[in-house]
């Protein structure tokens, strides 16, 4: 990302111009890891996710130039309800192509359509995931050692003691560096938060 556009506000207002290429670029660098993890976390077969994935971001290109900001209206949202209409549509289209049984049927995909909620849902805590990962990865350039060892080990429920011994560090270092990273990674993500649901 150019320290020039440094918001993803910016960014979105530069990319709904189809002629900056550069602004799309960024776009897709950081918005196509998401639109991965949540096919996988569809289990939409594995074959078809590149395909799919170049489909939700075209949908998205042509869509992105009406977006417009609202007030309390959420990128996030707009976002989700482009993505989920894109994958239904693909997911018909592959269907009537192919004739394949998917693991997420038509039938399915079409009763969430119109109950999406299961649908957004997963597009949410995709999203928080995506967020918290992205967090962590930018998080290493300030800690060094094992901190994000013990924070990520932590955050799976283990206690300090097994910590202790796992990563041969006192159990009063456990604590100290579990804080330290988490105090950190609230304020990191409060700043991407600010800069992502506008």
């Amino acid at each position: 990302m150019t320290d020039q556009y440094n918001t993803r506000k910016t960014l979105l207002m530069r990319a709904k111009d189809p002629n900056d290429q550069l602004a799309w670029n960024e776009f897709v660098e950081y918005y196509a890891g998401f639109i991965q993890m949540l096919l996988h976390k569809m289990d939409i077969p594995h074959q078809i996710h590149d395909d799919l994935k170049q489909e939700v971001l075209l949908k998205i290109w042509k869509s992105l130039q009406q977006y417009e900001v609202r007030e309390g209206a959420k990128f996030r949202a707009w976002l989700g309800v482009v993505i989920r209409h894109a994958i239904l549509a693909y997911m018909r289209s592959y269907r009537k192509r192919e004739n394949r049984e998917l693991s997420l049927s038509l039938a399915d995909l079409e009763e969430e359509s119109e109950n999406s909620s299961r649908i957004d849902e997963l597009i949410n805590d995709e999203w928080v995931n995506y967020m918290v990962n992205h967090v962590i990865e930018h998080l290493r350039q300030f800690f060094s050692g094992k901190a994000i060892d013990v924070f990520l080990l932590s955050s799976k429920g283990m206690k300090t003691k097994e910590i202790s011994e796992k990563l041969d560090v006192p159990a009063n270092t456990v604590y100290v560096l579990r804080n330290r990273v988490k105090d950190r990674l609230l304020k990191e993500m409060n700043k991407l938060r600010a800069s992502l649901e506008f």
